[in-house]
C-alpha cells in the first residue's frame, strides 16, 4: 500500500515548519478531523507540519492539505504494532527539528506549540511535556503538571499525568539518538509511553509547562480478556529494563500491583495470590494489592477500570 501525498500543486512554496506534530488513528474518522484541526489552528506564528499515521485500515487520502503554512501529509502505518509503530512511522517522515505527538482522541489546545517550542528554546531541553485536562462524559477534570522539571527520579516514584506522549515535544535529533524511538517490540504496544518517558528521562530532565495545554478525550473502554497477558508481559519489561525501581518501594509496588491484576484478569487465581504478595512486600500500603484479591475473587477486571477511567484514572 503506497504511503505517498500527491505532489503539491505548482506555485506553491513549501516553508520549512519548526514543529512535526504526528497523529496516530485508528477507526476514529469524527476525532482525527477534530485533531488535525486542533494542530492547524495553533496560535505558532511559523509553519507546522501534521502527519497523520494511520494504523491498519484504509487512510483518508483527501484529508491531505498543501498549505504552506500549516501542511497536511497522510501516512499508512508500515511499522506495526499498533501506536508504537505509527508513531515511529510520522516520525520517520517528518522534516522538522522538533517533533511532537498526538492521538486522535486527543486535542491540541491553541497555544501549546508556541509555549512548548519556547520553552526547549529558552531552556536548551531535548524535550517537554506539559499539564493537561481529561474530558470523561463531558466533564473536564484539569490536571496540572510539575512547575519547572520531571526527573527521572519522580517516574520511578509515581506514574505522572504529565509523562505522556500527547502532551510531549522532543528534539527529533534526541528522539533518534539520545532517547531513542518509540519500541514497536513492547507486548501489545501497552506502556509504551512510561518506557519512551523513562528513557527520555534517563537522558536528561524533561522542561514542563504546568498549564493544561492537551485536551484528552478519554473513552473509556473496557480491556478483553486476551490483551492481559500483553500488559503483564509489558509491565515486567518496564521493571526489567529499569532495576532502579528496587530503590523507590512505592514505585515498584505501583507496577507489581499493575501485574498483579492482569494475571487475576487471566483466571491464573494461585500466581495472582503469589504476586500480590510480592506487591504488598514493597509496600503494604498500595491499593492496587486490593484490586488484585478482588479481581481474583471474582469481580470483572473490566468493570474496575471501566469504574476508574470514568473518574480519570487508570489500573
Amino acid at each position: 500500500m503506497s504511503t505517498r501525498t500527491p505532489p503539491d500543486p505548482a506555485g506553491t512554496d513549501p516553508v520549512d515548519p519548526d514543529l512535526s506534530v504526528i497523529i496516530s488513528t485508528y477507526a476514529r474518522p469524527v476525532q482525527v478531523r477534530e485533531a488535525i484541526a486542533a494542530v492547524v489552528g495553533q496560535d505558532h506564528p511559523g509553519a507546522i507540519e501534521t502527519l497523520v499515521v494511520w494504523d491498519k485500515n484504509e487512510p483518508e487520502w483527501e484529508l491531505a492539505s498543501d498549505d504552506p503554512h500549516r501542511p497536511v501529509r497522510i501516512l499508512f502505518n508500515d511499522h506495526g504494532n499498533g501506536l508504537p509503530g505509527s508513531r515511529n512511522c510520522g516520525a520517520e517522515a517528518a522534516t522538522a527539528p522538533v517533533l511532537g505527538f498526538c492521538d486522535d482522541d486527543d486535542l491540541w489546545l491553541p497555544a501549546k506549540a508556541r509555549r512548548q517550542l519556547a520553552l526547549l528554546k529558552d531552556t536548551g531541553a531535548d524535550c517537554s511535556t506539559t499539564g493537561l485536562e481529561v474530558l470523561i462524559d463531558g466533564n473536564v477534570i484539569p490536571r496540572r503538571g510539575t512547575d519547572g522539571i520531571l526527573r527521572y527520579a519522580d517516574l520511578l516514584r509515581s506514574r505522572r499525568m504529565e509523562a505522556y506522549m500527547g502532551t510531549a515535544v522532543v528534539r527529533a535529533e534526541a528522539f533518534w539518538n539520545e532517547i531513542g524511538p518509540l519500541d514497536e517490540h513492547i507486548p501489545g504496544g501497552y506502556a509504551e509511553d512510561y518506557d519512551w518517558m523513562l528513557r527520555a528521562t534517563r537522558h536528561q530532565p524533561v522542561v514542563v509547562d504546568p498549564e493544561p495545554l492537551l485536551r484528552m478525550r478519554w473513552i473509556v473502554q473496557s480491556h478483553f480478556r486476551d490483551q492481559w497477558p500483553d500488559w503483564e508481559a509489558a509491565l515486567g519489561q518496564v521493571l526489567e529494563r529499569n532495576p532502579e525501581f528496587s530503590s523507590e518501594p512505592r514505585g515498584r509496588a505501583r507496577i507489581e500491583g499493575q501485574i498483579a491484576i492482569a494475571i487475576a484478569a487471566q483466571g491464573r487465581r494461585k500466581d495472582a495470590l503469589r504476586q500480590v504478595r510480592t506487591t504488598l512486600g514493597w509496600s503494604w500500603k498500595e491499593p492496587r494489592a486490593v484490586l488484585a484479591l478482588a479481581v481474583a475473587a471474582g469481580v470483572p477486571a473490566e468493570k474496575l477500570s471501566a469504574a476508574l477511567n470514568k473518574r480519570g484514572r487508570g489500573l
